[in-house]
């Protein structure tokens, strides 16, 4: 049953209708509507009449679904607490992806709470926006990743449930400091001072489990900078141990390597044979190695050890299966997709 509300309330409800309907492209019905605010259809089809009549929004009705029309100017960008975390991770991969100063960059980061219209960027934006609405939506997954966005603008703890790379699941209570992309992996991780341990370590969001919100609050250190803190790792891994990393790639893959962006640390030396030898320091080899492998017989891993062998397996492995052919299963797939 909608929940009643005072008549002084007319301009809150007035304003959130403004707000959802700004968010949406393929538009909402009445009864979406009506239930996100809480209130009749009918109450929701007067604020409809109240933002178009005394506001003079332009409201699209196509098919029975509402949206913001293209006739109303809209304010400067204003975004919540979790639209514009997104914004800040997705400002934070593109801020990885640069190895120089990028104008451009630094223009997104002092304008971005301006409106900017720019026509093709804007047809993207909505296709985009088009795709992302006929997703399902995970409430659970939701839920968990919205109080880690709360506790991080809040600075406030958070007890999670989390389950680590082995499957285990243990429960702790985290103060995220910072939310971090990870290009290699495509993942989300959550900078935390953790109780289980004492430090700060990195989380990754997907896969915190459950997580509850509570009223102690905390403070970041001064001295604490995300930047600083990965200086060292190839994805997110932190260490006070750094590892040395020694590797020579074949002259087919020169060009490559020099497109490649190394951490700092990154030495590249010429070869005799054409070949380049790259000498690295990293918080840990185990967040290169799938890197590593993907550069196949182009490189060979002459140290860390555990590296090298790691690697000298994985080929020895792949090596068996590929020289014992093509299996039954394989085989009939095959055959199935080319009748």
């Amino acid at each position: 049953m909608p929940a009643q509300y005072e008549p002084g309330e007319k301009f809150v409800r007035v304003i959130q209708l403004f707000a959802r309907l700004s968010e949406t492209k393929s538009g909402l019905t009445t009864k979406q509507l009506a239930e996100a605010l809480e209130v009749t259809p009918r109450t929701v089809q007067r604020y409809v009449a109240t933002l178009r009549d005394s506001a003079g929004i332009d409201i699209e009705d196509e098919g029975g679904r509402l949206r913001i029309g293209e006739g109303t100017r809209l304010p400067p960008l204003q975004l919540d607490r979790y639209q514009a975390t997104q914004l800040l991770v997705a400002l934070r991969l593109v801020h990885q992806l640069h190895r120089d100063q990028d104008p451009a960059l630094v223009g997104a980061l002092a304008q971005i709470s301006r409106a900017l219209r720019v026509p093709p960027v804007a047809r993207y934006l909505e296709r985009t926006l088009e795709h992302a609405e006929q997703r399902p939506i995970h409430r659970e997954r939701l839920q968990v990743e919205r109080a880690v966005v709360d506790a991080f603008v809040e600075s406030r703890g958070l007890d999670v449930e989390y389950m680590d790379a082995a499957g285990h699941r243990s429960k702790r209570t985290l103060q995220p400091y910072f939310i971090e992309p990870e290009m290699e992996g495509r993942h989300v991780y959550v900078f935390a001072h953790d109780s289980v341990s004492g430090e700060v370590r990195p989380f990754r969001l997907d896969r915190i489990e459950s997580a509850r919100l509570l009223t102690t609050t905390f403070r970041v250190p001064d001295d604490f900078d995300i930047d600083t803190a990965i200086s060292a790792s190839w994805g997110i891994w932190q260490s006070e141990s750094p590892q040395e990393v020694r590797l020579r790639f074949l002259p087919d893959a020169t060009q490559w390597v020099r497109e490649t962006r190394w951490l700092p640390s990154a030495e590249v030396q010429d070869l005799p044979d054409g070949g380049l030898e790259v000498h690295l320091r990293v918080a840990d080899e185990r967040e290169m190695r799938r890197w590593v492998l993907g550069w196949g017989a182009l490189v060979e891993v002459l140290e860390p050890a555990s590296l090298r062998d790691f690697v000298a397996d994985a080929h020895r492995r792949a090596a068996e299966r590929y020289a014992a052919g093509v299996t039954g299963a394989a085989i009939g797939h095959t055959a199935k997709r080319r009748s």
